[in-house]
C-alpha cells in the first residue's frame, strides 16, 4: 500500500504537524510504504510533483495547523493543483487528515476538517478519518501516549490502523491530558513574556485596535 504524507505548515520540518506525521510513520511501520512530502506557498514544480504522487497512491495524510479557523493558504494551493491531477487520472485515494491548534479544545479544529470533507466531495475523493489535535506544543510534552500525550497516542494509533487497512471513522480529538486552568496559566505567562521582548507591556496585550 502507497501513502503520500502531506505536511501542510508553513513551518516545516520545525512544526507540529511535521512532529504529528512522524510520529503516524512510526506508529505505521512497515505495514505501508510511506513517502513524506511538503507544500510550497505557492504555485510550484514542487507542488505538481506533489499532486502527481498522489494521484498514484491509494491513500493521502494530510497534517497541518488551524489558521483563522481553516486551511493554511500554502495547503490550499496544493490542495487545488491535487484536486485536478487526480480528476485528471481517475483515482480516487482515501484522505485522512491530523488537524492542529493553539487551542486546548480539540474541538476547535472542526470547520478545518469539514473543509477537507468537502473539497473530497468535490474531488471524488474517498473519505477516512480526521484527528482533532489541541494544545499547541504540548503535543511534544511527552512521548506519544504517555502523559499529557496520552489520549493524542491512542489517537494517532487508531490513525495508523485505519490507514493501513483503508478504513475510516469519525473524526478523533486528542487534547492534552493536563488541567485546563494550568493550560491557560502557561500560555499567559508565555504572552506576558513575549510582549516583554517585543518592548510591550503586559497591559498593551488587551488593546482593542477596535471595538467589534
Amino acid at each position: 500500500m502507497k501513502v503520500v504524507m502531506l505536511c501542510g505548515s508553513p513551518r516545516g520540518a520545525k512544526g507540529n504537524s511535521a512532529y504529528l506525521l512522524d510520529g503516524l510513520g512510526r506508529l505505521l511501520g512497515d505495514r505501508v510504504s510511506c513517502e513524506t512530502v511538503r507544500v510550497t506557498p505557492g504555485p510550484s514544480a514542487a507542488n505538481e510533483d506533489t499532486a502527481a504522487k498522489v494521484a498514484g497512491c491509494d491513500a493521502l495524510v494530510m497534517a497541518f495547523p488551524l489558521y483563522v479557523d481553516g486551511v493554511p493558504a500554502g495547503l490550499h494551493e496544493a490542495l487545488a493543483r491535487i484536486g485536478e491531477r487526480v480528476r485528471e487520472a481517475g483515482t480516487s485515494p482515501r484522505v485522512y487528515a491530523v488537524v492542529n491548534c493553539g487551542f486546548f479544545e480539540a474541538r476547535q479544529n472542526g470547520l478545518a476538517i469539514e473543509m477537507i470533507w468537502s473539497w473530497c466531495e468535490a474531488n471524488g475523493l474517498a473519505r477516512g478519518r480526521a484527528v482533532a489535535v489541541g494544545g499547541g506544543e504540548m503535543c511534544r510534552a511527552a512521548p506519544l501516549g504517555h502523559g499529557p500525550a496520552k489520549d493524542l497516542g491512542r489517537a494517532l494509533a487508531q490513525l495508523a490502523d485505519d490507514v493501513a487497512a483503508g478504513g475510516e471513522g469519525d473524526a478523533l480529538c486528542a487534547q492534552p491530558n493536563f488541567p485546563r486552568i494550568l493550560y491557560r496559566l502557561g500560555a499567559r505567562f508565555l504572552w506576558r513574556k513575549q510582549a516583554k521582548a517585543n518592548g510591550l507591556s503586559p497591559r498593551a496585550l488587551k488593546r482593542r485596535p477596535a471595538n467589534l
